[in-house]
């Protein structure tokens, strides 16, 4: 087996062992709602010195992860947009229900829950060695007319409905 492949290894194991407790993180989840009913779900995170090793070595894939659970979570497809080291932005199809209702129209949301993301987690072998915080510190749902809902501190973000003016 290659020095550099077992050398990181046990790097990995090492710094898991010393890191802290607390690992991934959730900073901000944000939803762009376009006309159509599609979507860009924009979600930035923070993860500890042993994550981002195991995303360097390639054990650990959050992006896919995340990329998976949306897809399970909204039965639409999911197509990865832009990834950066502590952020991914994927659009998904079809994410609102669009309507019209006596000449207005009217745009529907989904709930988001992020205890899928949990269940990804729990997948690796590294999962007993972390906590890893789902609640975003900010989530955000933007309207096509540029309304935006908030909400602070959550897993969940509830089904939200608009009349577009």
């Amino acid at each position: 087996m290659d020095k550099k492949i077992i050398t990181s290894g046990i790097l990995l194991i090492f710094i898991i062992g010393i890191s802290p407790v607390q690992a991934f993180s959730s900073d901000r989840l944000a939803v762009d709602l376009l006309e159509n009913g599609d979507a860009y779900i924009t979600f930035e995170y923070t993860l500890n010195i042993a994550e981002q090793v195991a995303v360097y070595l390639k054990i650990a894939d959050p992006n896919a992860e995340l990329k998976k659970a949306l897809e399970d979570m909204f039965h639409h497809t999911v197509t990865v947009d832009e990834v950066t080291n502590n952020s991914a932005r994927f659009r998904v199809e079809k994410f609102s229900n669009i309507t019209e209702i006596n000449g207005s129209v009217v745009m529907k949301t989904p709930e988001i829950s992020f205890t899928m993301a949990e269940k990804a987690l729990q997948k690796y072998w590294f999962a007993p060695l972390v906590q890893a915080d789902y609640s975003a510190e900010i989530a955000t749902i933007t309207y096509p007319d540029g309304y935006v809902e908030e909400f602070f501190d959550t897993n969940k973000i509830p089904a939200t409905s608009r009349v577009l003016s």
